[in-house]
């Protein structure tokens, strides 16, 4: 697309890319004004909303591709390190969330399972659920492609 994978790096904090080179500060700097550009010169109400959005999911769509690109120009070392990062990341994001359940449904002083008793609603917020779910989901959906690669 636009970027070039070679141009960032892996992050040391947080997610997303980091600045490698100058043609990234380039990239990020024109995105930025491209976007504020639209935004401060804007005469129509629609244009001010409509075309900043639309330039910033391209930009978006621009960086999820190089960071679907980024393992084919890191090398093998950062890749691995990467992955160790983001598997620690999920471990740590499935611990909260199964502790803040457990949590909630002490602080509601009900440990049992919708329905049973007459309680129509969870001890803890369904979004917990959600969100385990949708990680579980993706995990089955990767594990098989991956599996299908081999």
């Amino acid at each position: 697309m636009i970027g070039k994978p070679e141009w960032f790096r892996y992050r040391l904090f947080g997610w997303g890319l980091g600045l490698k080179t100058w043609q990234s500060y380039v990239y990020v700097i024109v995105a930025a004004a491209l976007i504020a550009g639209t935004v401060a010169l804007a005469t129509n109400k629609l244009i001010t909303i409509w075309v900043p959005a639309i330039i910033f999911v391209i930009v978006l769509a621009d960086i999820l591709h190089i960071m679907i690109q980024m393992p084919k120009v890191s090398d093998e070392r950062e890749n691995y390190h990467q992955l160790i990062i983001e598997r620690n990341c999920s471990f740590a994001a499935i611990a909260a969330l199964i502790a803040m359940a457990f949590y909630e449904a002490y602080k509601s002083g009900r440990f049992l399972i919708a329905g049973v008793n007459g309680l129509n609603t969870p001890p803890f917020d369904i979004s917990i659920i959600v969100v385990l779910a949708a990680m579980l989901l993706t995990k089955i959906i990767s594990t098989l492609y991956v599996q299908s690669k081999m």
